[in-house]
């Protein structure tokens, strides 16, 4: 069954009972001061009026660094028992920013991000996929809604929490103002550069805004990152979407170490229990891992490792010691 949205006076109702975020020692440490005085209400009224809500510097520095240094720990390792992410093409993923950051988990389960989330969708309400991800010059996104599984269209409420990891003065995320309200109407997801150009140009929202800024949106919102043609440039953000479809989502890992709390909320929040075989995104191989200057790096130091320790398993048994004390091994 699905949830209903809660109204204004349930809204208000809900947010005196809990406790207020800006009391919450775990959200202090994740929120700016500035941000920490944001009424749930706002946000809500915003995302139904707008289809969007933005905050720049919503998160603190030591939060966002935390997340940063987390998420990118294992980045270049290959064969490491570890979590680690995925290079696809001209992005860079770690989807299971749960089982690394206490940092995230915080954020993700927070008064304010269940706040917001039952305010816009109602009492049922779960995450659906969430990515830590770097985006490279000339990688080129398509104007799309996320109202989708992954096989196809799909009308299911939700909403999208993104938070910039550094500041964004080129590629920043975009969104067609009130695009929620009709998108719906059609059978599709994807919308062509031409199409958005001729009809909705005017109606493009871009968010240039420093590193910890906040944007929440509704998936049925037409967006995109715009394109960045210099090659050196990346943006790096986090990116996760709550709907309300509760037996549904892409796996989710979670470090039970971070879990300090599970009343049924947060269960439900993270799917304990219920389905989650949607495939998840992207979908990478070994061919999907670009040949990059970082890359040849790592893939030559593999080399000359490997070509060595062969070399040297050749010797003689009595060279070996001297060998071995000629390089302090």
């Amino acid at each position: 069954m699905a949830s209903v949205p809660l109204s204004a006076v349930e809204i208000q109702e809900a947010t005196r009972i809990a406790p207020a975020h800006a009391n919450d020692r775990f959200e202090n440490a994740l929120f700016t001061r500035e941000f920490l005085s944001v009424d749930i209400s706002q946000v809500v009224d915003e995302l139904n009026q707008k289809g969007y809500f933005a905050f720049p510097s919503a998160l603190t520095a030591e939060a966002i660094a935390s997340i940063e240094r987390d998420a990118t720990e294992t980045k270049h390792a290959l064969n490491v028992n570890k979590v680690s992410g995925v290079f696809s093409e001209r992005q860079y993923y770690l989807t299971n920013l749960l089982a690394v950051s206490k940092t995230f988990y915080d954020f993700a389960t927070s008064p304010f991000v269940f706040g917001v989330s039952e305010g816009y969708l109602g009492d049922q309400f779960r995450l659906k996929a969430l990515r830590y991800y770097e985006t490279y010059g000339g990688h080129h996104m398509q104007w799309h809604t996320d109202n989708k599984t992954d096989r196809e269209f799909a009308q299911i409420p939700g909403i999208i929490f993104i938070f910039y990891v550094s500041d964004v003065e080129d590629g920043e995320f975009q969104y067609v103002e009130g695009s929620h309200l009709w998108s719906g109407e059609k059978a599709y997801s994807d919308y062509t550069d031409e199409f958005i150009a001729d009809n909705f140009a005017s109606s493009v929202k871009s968010f240039r805004m420093p590193r910890g800024s906040l944007v929440i949106y509704n998936t049925y919102g037409i967006h995109r990152a715009r394109p960045v043609a210099d090659k050196n440039f990346v943006r790096k953000s986090v990116f996760f979407q709550v709907d309300s479809e509760i037996e549904k989502s892409e796996p989710i890992i979670v470090n039970t170490e971070f879990v300090s709390r599970l009343d049924d909320r947060t269960s439900m929040f993270l799917g304990f229990g219920r389905p989650s075989n949607y495939d998840v995104f992207p979908d990478t191989t070994l061919h999907s891992l670009p040949l990059d200057r970082t890359m040849l790096s790592v893939m030559g130091k593999y080399l000359c490792f490997r070509l060595s320790r062969g070399a040297f398993a050749r010797f003689p048994s009595s060279l070996k010691p001297v060998i071995r004390k000629l390089i302090g091994k």
